[in-house]
């Protein structure tokens, strides 16, 4: 558990779009970089950064990159286990300045076209739990202004010591990243049932297996009801999975 919320961190632009290929209007041809490096990482800080002419990846596995471009949650995806441990740099430039969904876009050929990637969907009932606002209402704190946008499927938070030998989540985000974080730790697919937009400074302090104050915090449902204001409601939905049927390691350029 310590391992995969280590690797959470840094994995939580949601698409609507979830095709093999994204097409602007009135163009035949997908979107695609001008320019684009890929290459196996050498190591380094784990980051995905966009500017308006440039994607930055580095360090990071195919499958993140996989549910970043197609808007994928970490239950809606399943694919073969390399992807997950393989690791790549890739530095991609545009023609001319664009939004992140475009450039997203613009992964999503790139994956397509160097990994030959191709998948299908299937549509599962889950048993999950539902975030939603409590009774006496959210407490939340917006996120800077100042701070640059985040990804909504790549987190900015992490784990970090609290008082009393205690560990806690911080960092900012959305709901929805919050709901990703709290997947891992009550184990079935937490879905932002909320209705609250925006990103939020998030502090939440509540036992994390293989952390210190396991046996001492608060555990997730408690914790986000009396910390947050907001509530864990158990039900069922059918969720979207994708499934990779095939994907190659790409040639380096």
């Amino acid at each position: 558990m310590k391992k995969l919320l280590g690797r959470l961190i840094l994995t939580s632009l949601v698409l609507s779009s979830h095709g093999a290929s994204a097409q602007p209007q009135g163009q035949d041809r997908p979107l695609a970089f001008e320019v684009a490096s890929v290459k196996l990482s050498r190591g380094g800080p784990v980051k995905v950064q966009s500017d308006p002419g440039r994607l930055t990846v580095n360090d990071e596995s195919v499958e993140v990159l996989i549910k970043l471009a197609f808007g994928l949650r970490d239950y809606q995806f399943t694919g073969p286990g390399w992807l997950h441990t393989t690791r790549y740099d890739i530095v991609a430039t545009t023609a001319s300045p664009q939004p992140r969904s475009v450039q997203l876009a613009m992964l999503r050929s790139l994956l397509i076209e160097r990994f030959k990637l191709a998948t299908h969907h299937e549509s599962k009932t889950l048993p999950i739990y539902a975030l939603i606002a409590g009774k006496t209402g959210p407490k939340l704190k917006p996120m800077d202004e100042n701070l640059p946008a985040p990804f909504e499927l790549y987190s900015n938070f992490s784990m970090a010591p609290a008082p009393g030998g205690a560990t806690e989540l911080r960092g900012y985000g959305t709901l929805g990243q919050l709901s990703d974080f709290l997947t891992r730790l009550v184990e079935r697919p937490v879905l932002d049932r909320t209705g609250i937009a925006g990103a939020f400074d998030i502090r939440l302090l509540c036992a994390v297996e293989g952390f210190p104050g396991f046996d001492t915090s608060p555990n997730a449902f408690d914790a986000v009801q009396s910390q947050l204001g907001l509530k864990l409601e158990a039900g069922v939905s059918s969720v979207e999975i994708t499934v990779v049927d095939h994907v190659e390691k790409p040639t380096e350029n």
